[in-house]
Order: C-alpha cells, then sequence, then structure tokens
C-alpha cells in the first residue's frame, strides 16, 4: 500500500471519528437524568436503537475474526450469519418484558431491571455486577487492541499513540454523552458498517464471478506456496464443519445465536425504544443490517480463499488479515470503506463497553452495596469513572498482549452466564427464585475465573468444547435446581406489577 493511499484512508476513517464525536458532543444535551446518562431509556426510535445494537455486537471481531476463520478451517463459520436472526429473537423472547420494566419503575441499568425483578435483592446485584464488568472489561480491552494496532500500523505510529487518538476521543464523547451519544454514535457507525457490507458484497461478485466458481477453486486449487507460507485447500473446507472438529463446529453456530439473547448492548436497548409498538420495527433494522455485515464477513473470506486459489495473491501468514487482502487487492474504494469499517466496529463495541463498565462502578455496585448516591452526582461519578477506565484500559490493552488475547474470548461467555439467570430465566419463569438465582451467579463468577487462570496454563476442557459453554451450562442448571426447592421473590413474594410483566 503506498503513501497516498494510507493518508485517503486515514483521512476517510478519523473523518468518521470527528462525525462521531461531533454526534456525542450534540447529544450531551439530552443526557440530563440518570435514565437518559445511564440507559437512553425511552428516548430513541426503532431505526437507531436497531442499528446501534447491531454495531456494538458486530464487533472488530466479526469484521476481522469471522473471515479469518472462515479462511483457515472453512465453511463452518459462515453459520455465524444465523445470528443476524437472533436479534428478531431476542426481541420476541424479552424485548415486551424488558421494556414493560421501564413502566413499572425506573429503569437506567440492568441492575434496575434486577431490583424489580428480585426485590432488591443485593447478593444479585454485587455479583451480577461483578460479571458483567469483567465481561465488558475483556471486550473493551480486545477492541481497543484490535483499532489501536491496526491504525497504528497505518499511520506509522505506535500502538499506544494511536490507541490514546482513537480512543482518547470515543472516551471524550461517551463521558460527556453517556449511552444517549453511545446510541446515536453507534447507530452512525453501524451505518457505516452497512455501507461498507454493501460495497464488498457487490464487489465480490463482480471481481469472482459468483460462489460457484469460489467453491470451485477452494475445492480444486490443492497446495498454494509462497516462500515458506503454505495454503492447503480441499473439498473438506466445504463441509458443513469445515476442517474443524464437529463438537467446535456446533459451539460456534449455536453460541453466537444464544448468545446474542444475553448480550448486555442488546438488553440495555430494549428499554432505550421510545415506542414499546415498534419492536418489531427495531428487528427488522438490527436483523437486516446485521444481515448484510454478517454477509460481507463471509464473502470477504471466501473472496481472499479465491484470490490465492487462483494465484492473484500469495497465501496469508496471518488468516486474520483476510478483510484486508481483498480488500487490497480491490483498490481504493474497497479500502477506504472497510478500513473505516472496521473502525466503526471496535468504537462501537468500545464505547458501549465503556459506559456499561462506569455505570457498574458508579452507580449499580453503589446502590447494591447499600450506598445512596443522587442521580446527578451518579452522572458526575460515571464521567470521571469513564475517563479512569479509557485510560486504564488503552494502556492495558496494549501493554499485555497475551492477556487480552485471553480476554477478548473470554468476554461473550462471561456476559452470557451473568445475564441468562438473571433475565432470560428469571424473566420467562416466574418459579425463578432470588436463592436460585444467586446461587447461579456464584457458580457462574467462581467458574469465570477458574476458567480464566485455566486458560492462562492452556488447559484443554473435556470434549473439545469451549470453556464457557460448561459455565454457562453450570449456571443455568444450578438455577433452575435450586429454584425448584425455595422460594424467594416468587408467587405472593412478587409484585402483582412485575407477574404482569412476566405473564406478557
Amino acid at each position: 500500500m503506498d503513501g497516498k493511499t494510507k493518508m485517503l484512508i486515514t483521512l476517510f476513517s478519523f473523518g468518521m471519528l470527528v462525525i462521531s464525536f461531533i454526534i456525542g458532543w450534540w447529544a450531551k444535551k439530552k443526557a440530563t437524568t440518570a435514565q437518559a446518562y445511564f440507559g437512553s431509556t425511552g428516548l430513541f426510535g426503532p431505526f437507531v436503537v436497531g442499528f446501534s445494537s447491531m454495531a456494538a455486537v458486530a464487533s472488530a471481531f466479526a469484521l476481522v475474526g469471522v473471515p479469518g476463520i472462515i479462511y483457515s478451517t472453512g465453511n463452518a463459520m459462515t453459520f455465524w450469519m444465523l445470528s443476524s436472526g437472533a436479534f428478531p429473537m431476542a426481541y420476541i423472547i424479552l424485548g415486551k418484558k424488558i421494556r414493560a420494566m421501564a413502566e413499572v419503575g425506573p429503569v437506567a441499568s440492568l441492575g434496575d431491571i434486577s431490583d424489580l425483578r428480585f426485590n432488591n435483592n443485593r447478593g444479585i446485584k454485587v455479583l451480577m455486577s461483578i460479571i458483567i464488568f469483567i465481561g465488558c472489561i475483556a471486550y473493551l480491552a480486545s477492541q481497543i487492541k484490535a483499532g489501536s494496532e491496526l491504525f497504528g500500523h497505518l499511520l506509522g505510529l505506535n500502538p499506544i499513540l494511536a490507541g490514546f487518538l482513537i480512543f482518547g476521543v470515543l472516551t471524550i464523547y461517551t463521558a460527556i454523552s453517556g449511552e444517549v451519544g453511545g446510541a446515536l454514535t453507534q447507530a452512525f457507525q453501524g451505518f457505516v458498517m452497512v455501507v461498507a457490507g454493501f460495497i464488498m458484497i457487490i464487489a465480490f461478485f463482480k471481481v469472482t464471478g459468483g460462489f460457484k466458481s469460489v467453491l470451485e477453486v477452494v475445492s480444486t486449487a490443492g497446495t498454494v506456496t509462497s516462500g515458506e507460507i503454505v495454503k492447503e485447500f480441499s473439498s473438506g473446507f466445504l463441509d458443513a464443519w469445515g476442517i474443524m472438529p464437529g463438537s467446535v463446529a456446533m459451539t460456534w453456530m449455536l453460541i453466537p445465536i444464544l448468545g446474542t439473547v444475553g448480550q448486555p448492548q442488546v438488553l440495555t436497548r430494549m428499554y432505550a425504544l421510545k415506542d414499546p409498538r415498534d419492536m418489531p420495527k427495531m428487528g427488522l433494522y438490527a436483523s437486516l443490517s446485521h444481515m448484510v455485515v454478517g454477509f460481507m464477513a463471509v464473502v470477504v473470506a471466501y473472496g481472499a480463499l479465491f484470490l490465492v486459489g487462483r494465484g492473484l495473491i500469495p497465501p496469508l501468514s496471518n488468516p486474520d488479515t483476510a478483510i484486508f487482502a481483498f480488500a487490497d487487492y480491490l483498490g481504493l474504494y474497497a479500502q477506504l470503506f472497510v478500513y473505516a469499517a472496521i473502525l466503526a466496529a471496535a468504537m462501537s463495541s468500545a464505547s458501549m463497553f465503556l459506559s456499561l463498565s462506569a455505570g457498574i462502578i458508579s452507580r449499580d455496585l453503589p446502590s447494591a452495596l447499600g450506598f445512596e448516591v443522587e442521580p446527578e452526582k451518579q452522572i458526575r461519578n460515571s464521567k470521571i469513572t469513564i475517563f479512569i477506565l479509557g485510560i486504564l484500559s488503552i494502556i492495558f490493552s496494549l501493554t499485555s498482549d497475551s492477556m487480552v488475547a485471553i480476554l477478548g474470548t473470554f468476554g461473550w461467555g462471561t456476559l452470557m452466564s451473568a445475564t441468562f439467570p438473571v433475565f432470560v430465566i428469571g424473566l420467562l419463569w416466574d418459579r425463578a427464585s432470588s436463592q436460585g438465582v444467586l446461587s447461579g451467579l456464584i457458580v457462574s463468577l467462581i467458574l469465570n475465573v477458574i476458567s480464566l487462570l485455566l486458560e492462562r496454563t492452556g488447559f484443554k476442557w473435556p470434549g473439545g468444547m469451549p470453556w464457557y459453554v460448561n459455565v454457562i451450562t453450570a449456571s443455568i442448571l444450578v438455577t433452575v435446581i435450586v429454584s425448584l426447592f425455595t422460594k424467594g421473590a416468587t408467587e405472593d413474594d412478587l409484585d402483582e406489577k412485575v407477574k404482569m410483566v412476566i405473564d406478557l
């Protein structure tokens, strides 16, 4: 890539950063209450909420990691696209209930919903907040690392300097406007990702001629070498599981679908919707936009395989460069949008998890521990916390390579293990007791910490399945079993309005 191209990509991407800052600065005038600042509760229509939710879920992993996995292992990861349908599924399963909770009482965070459902059980709120905080920090660190190293390389800067340049701006607008600015900037960033998706999908069919020729190349190209780099092609790439073990491939298919239902960036957006009757539209916007971004991830991976198999580009030394290799082959117009889309994906997820983490520290945990803090002071404390977390996260993510790599795979499952007992089981089953959910969260926290330590040693779980499958399963089983023998926050111990919400 020549210097002129790098400069244009940089200017285009930083133009998106400037627009995001302007949106965040403008949004501060709406962030005047705790409900608005922490939750953007009841403020936005289905387009903003749908696109912002999609953008926060479709992180840099979706645009960089997914194509890399498909390039390495074949067809199995294409099932990830099915998670587009998880958005409307989440709204059908939980949307009405979560949104209705905002009518039962003041809701600005997931902790508030936990309070309403489980009669202000402090133990549940503390444990849930800690587990969600761990998951948020894990995701935040991985997004900062991805965006900083990408643009540090492009600009020839130290990644730490690039990180402070990009995510420092993000920290400022997130602090001043909270989740109001978060929702609006994420919606804009999601729109950038969708535009990039359309461009790359059209380019894929124009360059390759369609999947028929791509599949022929992938199944027949054999061995392609360039120096010491070797790429083996085979028809096994096109099997349902690709060349992955079946259990792992099945996990990659199911976890994104089920996990989307329990992700905080989906749950919190349910009560950000202004009119509950717009829930179907929100599901449509989120699903269709994610479908475009998901299909882009698939076509750039197969596009890279096609180019390597045809000998048009050398084999990739790092599979995660598949999207860049395909964009670079297409030329400037693709490069401009692809690099901007990856930055948008990293920023949208980072801003969501930064504000969630700060809200937990400045609002949910103090409340759970019995400290009453005035709403104005909560907002002020959160702004300070966002700046501190933002700075520490940038430094940590770019100075602890191995730990961030582990945390990057840690966040999704950790968040599921915290939200499933409280929200999925708790709002779908009126027999889910406070004792059962508390027990499930205790198991979840202990196993998450143990798993993090074991991951650092290279421990392999029995059955070859990722650790978080076992943790999620254990937390759900414990929640259900203990609930069968206890009655806290159920039946007569449950508020009548909450009962009506569960019955929706």
